[in-house]
């Protein structure tokens, strides 16, 4: 068995200084590392930790496997040094564009399909908007919640 405190040196000395969110199969530093976030859409580690990072892809191998998932969220962790807060979205008299039945948040579109229930919603008329040529939002840009804010 490892020693812990020589793991935790380790993780310090491979993970410490910058964690980029968006870089595919990278771990999350240990709780115990300094760490500075860039955000670049995803959820900060302070914020959502996964007890798994690897995710079976089949109800079968889930089962086979015998282990459990689990989200530890944070939501009033605080930033360090160098961390930009995260952006705080004010979506005024209109409310957050969520799904009736379940209450997820959801994409934009004439219709959208609630990510979390699958059922399909007719978006409201004042946050509709037409899509460019790129197949995004012409005013994407105005929406903090579908860019990201640096």
């Amino acid at each position: 068995m490892p020693n812990p405190i020589s793991v935790i040196i380790e993780n310090q000395n491979s993970a410490g200084g910058a964690f980029i969110t968006n870089e595919q199969g990278l771990l999350p530093p240990f709780v115990t590392t300094k760490y500075v976030v860039e955000d670049q859409g995803n959820s900060s580690p302070r914020y959502v930790r996964s007890s798994l990072y690897c995710i079976p892809a089949t109800a079968d191998l889930l089962n086979t496997t015998a282990l459990s998932i689990t989200l530890t969220v944070s939501p009033m962790a605080r930033t360090v040094e160098g961390e930009y807060e995260p952006p705080i979205v004010n979506f005024g008299e209109l409310g957050a564009i969520r799904c009736n039945r379940c209450k997820a948040l959801v994409d934009a579109g004439r219709r959208f399909q609630c990510l979390m229930c699958k059922v399909t919603r007719d978006v409201p008329t004042a946050y509709f908007q037409h899509l460019g040529h790129t197949g995004q939002r012409v005013n994407k840009y105005e929406y903090l919640e579908l860019v990201l804010v640096t």
